[in-house]
């Protein structure tokens, strides 16, 4: 049986229409339409960043002219309308008509063999754009053929001024641009393709000449539809680079630095991960939303470009909600696409995943019943006390019901020792001189979190599962929410098939997402992962430790520096920022700045969701363990990995 969920199905669908119909609207609504809408998606650079899986590649595609004419030829279908409305309020579509011409370039190709040639930086930085933009107008004039645009229907808008140089693109026909790109690459191609690298004096000419098409033109104007009813459109080219991280760090600054230029009037899009970022470029770009570096003299990063992040910053809560949307949306679109269980109508994967608490065997019961009457006897806390914190726990309510027998146990041992925290130790003239704190002991979230985890660590009871903790484990991450996903799906459809029922128990669940979450650990390989696994192992290790404590003051999965102290990072602790850098850029971690505790500032490092799952940590964000960057550091001296 065919799994969608096991690869990046968006990846491998070559068919627009099939494209298009498991695309959710969520992502390009949530990151793009403030921008869109703001016309600044499309009148300087946008640098576009985030990490492997998080969509960058698919919002891409989903901006090329095909999957705008895909769309709007299937826009009465009900399934299409809400990814419509999102792309109109990004100004992609207008109306009924496309606004945009775009197109998308890999920079994974052979760009980066320029910088490998032995010619100044000035003439490599000019044979790669040349090349690049003669790609672009040749994307372009492919992507309006296929829509049955003929050549003769193409015309380019120069800008205002440009009129006497449009003939070193080749005019203003589309044939006559078309042509001159043409030659462009193939003089371009053959110098790449060359054993040895000419000399600069043998060069092609067309390699050299003067070639600026996105200098020139402003606008593209096409006249559609059949004969006597022809009507114009003025669609603004948009030139998307995706993996630019792929080019050699030199080459993609200079690259940024000459799509920056405010005269360029065409729209583009630059699309890269954090790896070819320095240390503190990453780190500032999560941290700030924004990154310093690639201010130049007389441009600034604020004014002339724009910063997509698809990663986690920004309003916590808020990007949770969204990814759950995101998430859910995107798993029924998956669903439907397996036919043994549309077939049944299964298409909510929160319908396969039961969310019905579990409960321990009553051997288990007993044993932590015996626990508990020992903490109390050990700690000598009379049997009244004790009586109100059972009555305490009864009242508690979860989504409006009572604890499990055995989650009520586990809040009262947790309890009794938040009670002896709190008196100080008990009388010596008996426990009925016993004084109450100050701060009466209650059964809330916070104990009732911590007797959970309390449960997980010392019975295995299940707690991860159902649909909101299967979204929170793939911190925010799509790819990693398909990859967890995945076995999931893999193990109710064999259940149909064994004609058991669909919906998997909370401990199937527990047990396959921890399962797939140490394989994921296990499967690193990007640069500095060993590194980055002894460093969230450590981190993970004293999470637990503090987790374990019995009056479950703190449930942490992250560390805490002081914010100051982590802006100086880059400087003063130049190794951990570079392991650190990678660690947020494949979703080991994740960066909390200026989160206010204890009237300090501070930031989080927060575990990502596969060491969380592997650990049996908890969701929940916010606990956090104080360190320093020494601290931290000393977690990836000897002996080495």
């Amino acid at each position: 049986m065919d799994n969608p969920f096991e690869r990046r199905a968006t990846e491998f669908l070559r068919d627009d229409e099939a494209f298009l119909a498991i695309v959710s609207p969520e992502p390009v609504t949530f990151y793009l339409k403030k921008p869109g809408h703001a016309g600044r998606l499309y009148d300087r650079l946008v640098l576009m960043r985030g990490t492997p899986g998080s969509g960058k590649t698919t919002l891409a595609r989903l901006f090329e002219f095909p999957s705008l004419a895909a769309l709007l030829r299937n826009s009465s279908v009900s399934t299409y309308h809400a990814l419509v409305g999102a792309l109109t309020e990004c100004g992609a579509l207008n109306g009924e008509q496309p606004a945009v011409l775009g197109c998308r370039l890999p920079l994974e190709t052979d760009y980066r063999e320029f910088w490998e040639f032995p010619y100044g930086e000035s003439l490599k930085l000019r044979l790669m754009t040349a090349l690049i933009q003669a790609r672009a107008v040749l994307g372009w004039l492919r992507h309006l053929a296929a829509a049955g645009v003929a050549p003769d229907n193409i015309e380019v808008v120069p800008r205002a001024g440009a009129e006497s140089i449009v003939e070193s693109i080749g005019g203003v026909k589309g044939e006559d641009i078309g042509r001159r790109a043409r030659a462009v690459e193939k003089a371009l191609y053959q110098v790449i393709g060359a054993l040895i690298a000419p000399t600069e004096a043998d060069l092609p000419p067309e390699a050299t000449a003067v070639y600026q098409p996105f200098d020139i033109i402003e606008h593209v104007r096409v006249r559609v539809g059949p004969e006597g009813q022809k009507r114009t459109l003025e669609l603004r080219p948009l030139a998307i680079l995706d993996d630019a991280h792929v080019l050699h760090p030199e080459q993609f600054h200079a690259l940024q630095r000459w799509l920056i230029r405010r005269e360029l009037r065409i729209a583009r899009w630059m699309i890269a991960r954090f790896d070819v970022l320095l240390p503190q470029e990453a780190l500032a770009a999560v941290t700030k939303d924004l990154s310093d570096a690639a201010s130049y003299p007389g441009l600034s990063q604020e004014r002339e470009t724009e910063v997509v992040l698809l990663q986690s910053s920004g309003p916590r809560r808020e990007n949770r909600t969204n990814f759950r949307r995101i998430a859910k949306d995107m798993a029924g679109r998956y669903l439907r696409r397996m036919p043994l269980l549309s077939a049944r109508d299964l298409v909510v994967l929160g319908d396969l995943l039961s969310d019905e608490d579990p409960t321990l065997a009553s051997s288990k019961c007993r044993r932590l019943r015996e626990m508990v009457d020992a903490a109390q006897r050990r700690l000598n806390v009379a049997d009244s006390s004790r009586e109100t914190f059972e009555r305490k726990v009864a009242e508690f309510r979860v989504g409006g019901r009572p604890v499990d027998e055995d989650v009520g146990l586990a809040m009262v041992a947790v309890m009794l020792h938040r009670y002896d925290k709190r008196r100080r130790g008990p009388s010596l003239f008996g426990t009925e001189y016993d004084q109450e704190p100050s701060q009466p002991v209650s059964a809330n979230s916070s104990v009732y979190e911590a007797a959970r985890l309390h449960l997980l660590q010392r019975f295995d009871r299940p707690f991860y599962y159902g649909i909101d903790d299967l979204c929170d484990a793939s911190s925010e991450n799509v790819e990693q929410f398909l990859q967890l996903a995945a076995i999931l799906v893999e193990t109710s459809a064999t259940q149909i098939i064994r004609s058991k029922p669909a919906s998997l128990t909370p401990t199937t669940q527990h047990q396959l997402l921890r399962k797939r979450g140490e394989q994921i650990i296990e499967g690193w390989n990007f640069p500095q992962h060993l590194l980055v696994r002894r460093l969230v192992t450590a981190i993970a290790a004293r999470c637990v430790e503090v987790t374990e404590q019995p009056n479950g003051w703190l449930t942490p999965n992250a560390f805490g520096i002081l914010q100051e102290d982590f802006d100086a990072l880059p400087d003063s602790h130049p190794e951990l920022a570079h392991v650190l850098q990678f660690g947020v850029a494949y979703n080991a971690v994740t960066l909390v700045p200026h989160y206010p505790c204890k009237r300090k500032e501070w930031c989080l490092i927060e575990l990502g969701g596969m060491v969380v799952l592997k650990h049996g940590l908890a969701l929940k964000r916010g606990g956090f363990v104080e360190s320093t960057p020494q601290a931290l550091a000393a977690m990836l001296e000897d002996p080495r990995p």
